[in-house]
């Protein structure tokens, strides 16, 4: 089972959803996602601590760079 982010779970208004086979890799996938598009330097220690506890298990159907294409996770 994949798992599986979504970005608005840990408080920033977005719709994009990561996914990986492991929390680890989604984490480094947020880091990436919260550096670029939403202009973060770095990866605060709090969002970070809010992204970890919201990752789940789901299926998942990845798009570009390892966001879920629109309505292709489950969760």
């Amino acid at each position: 089972m994949d798992q599986i982010l979504k970005c608005r779970d840990t408080g920033l208004i977005c719709n994009s959803v990561i996914c990986g086979e492991t929390k680890e890799e989604v984490l480094k996938k947020a880091a990436e996602h919260a550096e670029f598009m939403h202009y973060m330097n770095g990866f605060p220690k709090e969002l970070y601590e809010k992204a970890r506890s919201a990752i789940h298990e789901g299926f998942c159907e990845e798009g570009i760079e390892g966001e879920c294409v629109a309505g292709a996770c489950g969760v």
